[in-house]
């Protein structure tokens, strides 16, 4: 029981220096740069009451929709880009929907909009696979145009996504800096008033969003699968096939770029919101592909540290981060366990002991320090938002804390899939929206 104890210990340490090194220093880099840029947390608010704004002449924008069996959410997202994003192209990929998710574009979209169609054997590959048929649309559209795949930009935007008014115009002022190939808005939930939207919200708002800001400075911002912006000649040097059939094709995509030596970032300038899941089974399905796919991409690390074009800094971030599940999130669930059996015991046998005194005495400075990070995550939301006054952010995070515990489940499941090879993919299913009308907002 001494060495279990003792090992126990070595993994509380371990845990306690890579979360601080690592995710405080993201967290605090990331607050500074949204505060210097925006002058408040909350200011990035202000982008979805913005008006669109057209393309700069010598810019070239296509954006991706990929598509299966999307026809609760699809006609609001083509209405919004059409209506808030002036001078894109965009091309949906229907990947072998047998629903109305074609016929809606065809009927009420037309020439706007460029359908390329899926059909088995090729389609339900993976999103991997229809972003790529998509590139070539693209790819054959600025061949026969003559456009500069230096000036040209290939967006990513799920089927239930909406950008804030203008938001490719202004992403397109990150591009101006050539070393630039990649760049990742900042995502919110849409329906905040159900709690389990919130806290799903909080997750992307508060905790992503402001990490991601931090990694700006190692230019090293993680790629998503929502409101993702990628040079079209860097997604040129990475393949043919740039995206892979990972289950983190997103991800991927982003190492892929920044072993090439291509620089990822991001802005407070906009945003992307989409729809969260409340049923808790779909929930963990999701979160568990996600697992999975970050947790298989440790496998690029040799491939990164070969590369110098990375950068120490560059290599250093993406470590971290490729780490972040097997040195925070997998320990984390047994040390946290391991301490409430403790606690529980009464007799305080193997407990990490913070500081001098009994045992019940570490408990609670244990407890005290798990609940304080929670209510500064709590209070950092609020300062993020404007739809939730600091009483409701106060009283909702010791429901962070039990959140916790999904992402728990998650990592532990997605680690069962890797050793026992399973790498299915399933699809999120979307909710029903209400039609958006003219002047609507884009990005509530």
């Amino acid at each position: 029981m001494a060495a279990v104890d003792t090992i126990i210990q070595h993994v509380a340490v371990v845990v306690t220096v890579f979360a601080g090194v690592y995710n405080i220093s993201l967290l605090i880099l990331g607050i500074v740069f949204a505060r210097c840029a925006e002058g408040s947390l909350r200011a990035q608010l202000r982008s979805a009451h913005g008006r669109p704004v057209e393309l700069p002449a010598d810019w070239s924008v296509f954006v991706l929709v990929p598509c299966l069996n999307e026809e609760r959410v699809i006609g609001n997202t083509l209405h919004c880009l059409l209506d808030g994003q002036p001078g894109v192209r965009i091309i949906v990929v229907d990947d072998g929907s047998d629903d109305a998710t074609a016929r809606i574009v065809r009927a009420e979209y037309g020439d706007r909009v460029t359908l390329v169609r899926r059909t088995p054997p090729a389609a339900r590959q993976g999103k991997g696979a229809a972003l790529n048929a998509g590139l070539g649309a693209v790819r054959e559209r600025a061949k026969e145009e003559g456009l500069d795949p230096g000036q040209v930009l290939v967006c990513v935007l799920d089927a239930d996504g909406r950008m804030t008014p203008g938001a490719v115009s202004r992403v397109t002022l990150l591009f101006e800096e050539p070393t630039v190939g990649g760049a990742q808005l900042a995502v919110r939930i849409r329906g905040r008033h159900r709690w389990a939207l919130r806290l799903q919200d909080f997750e992307f708002w508060a905790l992503s969003a402001l990490t991601q800001f931090g990694r700006i400075a190692t230019g090293t911002v993680s790629m998503g699968g929502n409101g993702q912006f990628s040079r079209l000649s860097a997604l040129d040097s990475v393949g043919t096939y740039p995206w892979s059939d990972s289950l983190t094709e997103d991800l991927d995509l982003g190492i892929s770029l920044a072993a090439r030596g291509w620089t990822v970032t991001s802005t407070t300038g906009a945003f992307v919101s989409q729809q969260g899941l409340t049923n808790p089974r779909r929930l963990l399905r999701q979160r568990t592909r996600w697992h999975h796919g970050h947790m298989s991409a440790i496998t690029r690390l040799p491939e990164l540290w070969a590369r110098p074009s990375v950068g120490v800094l560059g290599r250093m971030e993406l470590t971290g981060y490729l780490l972040v599940p097997y040195l925070i999130t997998l320990p984390s669930s047994v040390l946290q366990q391991y301490l409430i059996l403790n606690a529980l015991s009464g007799d305080g046998t193997g407990m990490l002991h913070l500081v001098p005194g009994p045992s019940w005495l570490n408990v609670v400075v244990w407890q005290f320090l798990a609940f304080t990070g929670c209510l500064v995550s709590a209070l950092l939301y609020w300062r993020r938002t404007d739809d939730l006054p600091a009483w409701k952010a106060v009283c909702c995070f010791p429901a962070v804390m039990v959140s916790v515990y999904l992402s728990f489940a998650a990592s532990w499941c997605a680690l069962w899939q890797i050793v026992t090879r399973r790498t299915h993919w399933t699809k999120t299913e979307r909710a029903v929206e209400t039609p958006v009308t003219n002047g609507a907002p884009a990005a509530p």
